[in-house]
C-alpha cells in the first residue's frame, strides 16, 4: 500500500504542471522542448528561470533562462543559501546530504548560474534550489563550464541582442548515485539561443575536469544533444 501511494503521489506531481510552455514560456524562444517524461518528473516555474526536474536522479534535466542584461548586473549579493526546493516532491528531492557524500570533487553546479540572477534577493536566492543544481565535477564548474557562463553573459550585453539558455546534466547508463538516490551526471550540455538573429549555439562535454582552452572542442550541434538527451528542443524558425 505504501508503495501504491508513493507512485500515486508521483503520477499526480507530473499531471498537476500545466507545463513550462503554458506556464513559464517567457523562458523559452520558442517553447520548452518534448520528451519521454518519466514518474515523477516536473516541470517547475521559477521567478527567473524554469525547470524540467528527473525524479529518477533527483536533478534537473533542463533549465531554461531567458538572459538580459537586468539579470546579470542588478543589486542582488550571492548568499550561498542552498536548500531543497520546495516545489520538488520530497521524495524525488535531492539533499545537502548528498553534496556532503561526494565530498570535495563534486560541486552544487548551477544550471541557471548565480551571476543570471541579480535582479533582485529574492531571484538571487531561487537559483540556490537543489532542483537548479547538478553534482559537477569541481574543476569542470570553477573552469571550462564557468568560462562557457562568462561568455554567454558577454555576449548577451550587445545590443540587439535576445538571448535564451538551456543547460541540464545527461545520466548516461551506469552513472553514479549517492546514497540518497542523486545521480551525478556522466555529461552536460548546454543550448545558447540568439532569438532575434535565430543563431544557436551547442556544447556537449563530459562531467570531468577538462582544460579552459578545450572550450572550442566541445562545441557540437542541436541534434548531437537531442540524441545524447533524448529531448527535441523548440527552436526559432
Amino acid at each position: 500500500m505504501k508503495n501504491l501511494v508513493l507512485a500515486l503521489s508521483l503520477f499526480l506531481s507530473v499531471t498537476a504542471y500545466a507545463g513550462i510552455n503554458q506556464s513559464c514560456g517567457q523562458f523559452t524562444a520558442a517553447g520548452a522542448a518534448t520528451y519521454a517524461a518519466k514518474p515523477g518528473d516536473q516541470e517547475i516555474c521559477h521567478k527567473n528561470y524554469a525547470v524540467i526536474h528527473s525524479c529518477a536522479v533527483k536533478a534537473p534535466i533542463a533549465v531554461f533562462e531567458h538572459l538580459t542584461p537586468a539579470s546579470m548586473t542588478g543589486p542582488a549579493i550571492r548568499k550561498n543559501d542552498f536548500r531543497p526546493d520546495p516545489q520538488v516532491t520530497p521524495a524525488c528531492s535531492a539533499a545537502l546530504a548528498d553534496y556532503a557524500t561526494v565530498g570535495s570533487t563534486h560541486d552544487r553546479g548551477h544550471m541557471s548560474p548565480a551571476g543570471n540572477n541579480k535582479i533582485n534577493a529574492e531571484i538571487m536566492s531561487e537559483s540556490f534550489f537543489l532542483s537548479n543544481m547538478i553534482a559537477q565535477v569541481a574543476n569542470n564548474n570553477r573552469g571550462i563550464w564557468k568560462q562557457l557562463e562568462t561568455q554567454e553573459r558577454q555576449w548577451a550585453t550587445a545590443p540587439g541582442t535576445d538571448f535564451y539558455i538551456i543547460s541540464g546534466g545527461i545520466y548516461d547508463a551506469g552513472h553514479a548515485r549517492t546514497g540518497n538516490g542523486l545521480g551525478i551526471p556522466t555529461r552536460l550540455y548546454k543550448i545558447i539561443i540568439e532569438k532575434n538573429s535565430k543563431k544557436v549555439m551547442a556544447y556537449l562535454m563530459p562531467n570531468g575536469p577538462l582544460p579552459v582552452a578545450d572550450l572550442p572542442k566541445y562545441q557540437t550541434t542541436v541534434a548531437a544533444v537531442e540524441a545524447a538527451t533524448g529531448f527535441k528542443f523548440q527552436l526559432p524558425k
